[in-house]
């Protein structure tokens, strides 16, 4: 399995939204993935919505 360190290319569109802005649609995506939509984009803009709190957060 690859795990990728830095964020796919949409994530550079992030800059300009704020942390709560971020967390407000990672959780939204929490709760679409736990009624059974689990697209792989989903999936992946999740992932580098985390990646980017962490990052903010440091």
């Amino acid at each position: 399995m690859r795990f990728r360190t830095t964020p796919s290319p949409g994530a550079s569109k992030m800059d300009n939204r704020t942390s709560d802005d971020l967390q407000r649609e990672y959780d939204l995506i929490t709760r679409e993935r736990e009624g059974g939509h689990n697209a792989l984009s989903a999936i992946n803009a999740q992932n580098d919505i985390a990646r980017e709190l962490e990052r903010r957060r440091r």
